[in-house]
């Protein structure tokens, strides 16, 4: 799409990059290394040698002029340069040309040095360097300030508690220059690692070009409207109007980007720029494009993301750092190259539980104990186009307790298959131990087709979250309910009447066609003697009981694969009642003569009869089974049943005669 005005041109060279910390040294040293990494157009002088890291007392609002004996300046010495390589091997001036005449690349300088923080409520390290290129939605020639924070010493209730902390890192996969391909719909992120698994909050920020000043930003305007398709224009002109009239580029909406709705010729623009504060990435589709040199700045945009991070003491969370990224968004014509497609989830065991989410993200959320596998797919709209795919493992310690295979020690719960091909396959196998329950594990993957002249690109991210789950289940034999079915576990029988229980581990019992085993262990709340547990082995899937009293069978469910952390327990009630008869026939044939409660080994028995007034008729204290209705006319009696244990049981008898 084009604009039908455009702002004046300038050139620069400073493009974008972060500012980042890790704890190094012995605890209580307090000593860290500082890593700038900062991105810059390759065309012109070469990157500064050294560079000034200030570190003052304070929060970025409140250091710029605080005086504080801690405060000190260190350098930034600079590695080696590396250059970009956006474009393909066969465009003219290669993959990673620098020229002022050639196309837009980006050169990566990294900086570091060893510092001492001694501990403080919060430490503000920035590096300030000139200047930014013109750009479409800020002014050019400004300086770019890289900023992160560092909360060594955290205001407990208790008094001061010093800490060490490593910032979260971001992946050298994710360059903060992109290339993204206009009117195609493009995700990026701000994602990081994070090493020491405190809780990360992404944000949006505005740029910064000094202490406590935020760079201002470029105006809009739908004044003229915009041309669609130019290449028609003016003979079947397609023009779009954004409503609201003049308005200004910000943090939330930084990048012109738009869904249509109408029709020709005249078309309506609506805003559309997504943010994942979890993940950290965004989604937007790049409206503009302006054929030209590149130093003009018009396909060029300023996005800044933010992550904080928060540590759990005590049952409280504290801030304990946070850090920057300036990305540069380029937008190009891609021509008839499409960027790939997003991952696609596609579970391969039954039974697994597992829930998958294909959106923006990738998500998937597995059972604790349970056997989740995936192929990730990874496919691109044009058939013939190569894909190369990247990625970062999560640096938490316990990333790699998500997945253990006894017959090697060295598998990972995911890995690429086919790599480099125009069909590669992420291998996502999960079987996370209890432990792990509630975590959110996060895998940034890099998709990059070989299409020329630049290749396209997709950022997206593989979430994995954990959740516990009971998988074991008490049935009764003869019953099948479907696995998951939620049912009442308890069921009524007399004294010494014979049951059947099955457990069901309500998982899968094979993962590739290989059994899964399981082991099992019963146990009841009553003796022996009574549940009558004891009389048939108690380590099968299925038992025989005859219960002389109520009962609740409890049974632990193990896989043999996982462990016993990995156990889980389900049990049954199983309630022994009075056999009671609904009718008798006192009429001396010696046939159900009389009223009589069938269990008379249950504890001593008070039995009252009422008549259907209400009026009670007859009472025994330890009732022997001897009422024969005498003196009593035929009908419907109310019967109340007080057992030796104080357990009750009403009902309705018939006489007749």
């Amino acid at each position: 799409m084009l604009l039908l005005s455009a702002p004046r041109a300038q050139a620069t060279h400073a493009q974008g990059g972060e500012l980042t910390y890790e704890a190094i040294g012995p605890p209580g040293s307090n000593r860290y290394r500082i890593t700038c990494r900062f991105f810059r157009d390759c065309s012109g002088n070469e990157a500064n040698a050294e560079l000034i890291l200030n570190c003052r007392v304070g929060s970025p609002a409140t250091s710029c002029n605080t005086i504080d004996v801690r405060n000190f300046s260190a350098t930034l010495v600079r590695g080696p340069l590396t250059a970009g390589s956006p474009w393909c091997p066969n465009v003219p001036g290669g993959p990673s040309q620098c020229t002022v005449n050639g196309l837009t690349n980006y050169e990566t300088a990294r900086y570091t040095a060893e510092v001492t923080l001694p501990p403080a409520p919060e430490w503000t390290l920035s590096v300030e360097i000139s200047n930014r290129p013109l750009l479409a939605n800020i002014p050019g020639n400004t300086d770019l300030r890289f900023e992160a924070t560092l909360n060594n010493q955290l205001p407990l209730p208790g008094g001061p508690l010093v800490i060490s902390n490593t910032s979260p890192q971001y992946q050298d996969q994710n360059i903060p220059v992109p290339f993204v391909c206009v009117g195609q719909r493009t995700q990026l992120t701000f994602s990081t690692t994070e090493p020491d698994g405190d809780s990360l909050v992404y944000s949006l920020e505005r740029p910064l070009e000094a202490c406590n000043k935020f760079t201002t930003y470029n105006s809009y305007t739908s004044v003229g409207g915009l041309i669609l398709d130019p290449s028609n224009s003016p003979t079947n002109p397609c023009v779009v109007t954004i409503p609201n009239g003049t308005t200004e580029y910000s943090s939330i909406f930084p990048i012109g980007s738009y869904t249509f709705s109408g029709n020709c010729p005249v078309r309506t623009a609506t805003p559309y720029f997504s943010f994942d504060a979890q993940a950290g990435n965004f989604s937007f589709t790049p409206t503009f494009y302006f054929p030209g040199p590149s130093f003009n700045g018009f396909n060029k945009y300023a996005v800044v993301g933010k992550v904080t991070e928060y540590r759990r003491v005590g049952g409280r969370y504290y801030k304990v750092g946070s850090v920057r990224r300036d990305v540069l968004v380029v937008v190009i014509d891609c021509g008839g190259n499409q960027v790939p497609n997003a991952p696609r989830a596609v579970p391969l065991v039954r039974e697994a539980n597992q829930q998958v989410t294909n959106t923006d993200s990738t998500i998937v959320v597995a059972q604790t104990c349970e056997y989740t596998e995936l192929d990730i797919d990874f496919r691109d709209p044009n058939p013939a186009d190569r894909l190369t795919v990247t990625f970062a493992e999560p640096t938490q310690p316990s990333y790699a307790a998500l997945f253990r295979d006894p017959s090697n020690a060295a598998a990972r719960p995911f890995a690429l298959q086919g790599n480099g091909t125009n069909a590669p396959v992420g291998k996502l196998r999960l079987r996370p131990d209890i432990s792990l329950a509630g975590r959110t594990f996060r895998i940034p993957v890099r998709i990059e087709d070989n299409a020329c002249p630049v290749k396209a690109v997709q950022n997206r991210i593989i979430v994995v979250r954990v959740a516990r789950r009971s998988f074991a289940d008490v049935v009764v034999e003869g019953t099948n309910p479907q696995k998951g079915t939620r049912f009442r576990r308890d069921t009524l029988v007399t004294r010494r009447e014979e049951i059947a229980l099955t457990a069901r581990p309500n998982r899968p019992l094979t993962v590739n066609n290989v059994p899964v085993g399981y082991t099992y262990n019963w146990r009841a709340s009553t003796p022996a003697g009574t549940s009558g547990l004891g009389t048939g082995p108690a380590n099968g899937a299925s038992i025989r009981v005859r219960p002389d009293a109520t009962t609740r069978y409890f049974v632990t469910v193990t896989p043999t694969e996982l462990g016993q952390s990995c156990a889980d327990t389900a049990s049954f009630v199983v309630r022994v009642v009075l056999q009671v008869p609904n009718v008798f026939t006192p009429n001396g044939d010696g046939i159900n003569d009389v009223f009589v409660i069938k269990d008379p080994a249950l504890p001593a028995q008070r039995l009252e009869i009422y008549n259907r007034w209400g009026r009670k008729v007859a009472e025994w204290a330890d009732y022997q089974n001897n009422w024969d209705g005498a003196g009593q006319a035929a009908g419907v009696y109310y019967y109340q049943i007080t057992l030796g244990n104080g357990t009750r049981r009403q009902g309705w008898i018939e006489l007749i005669r």
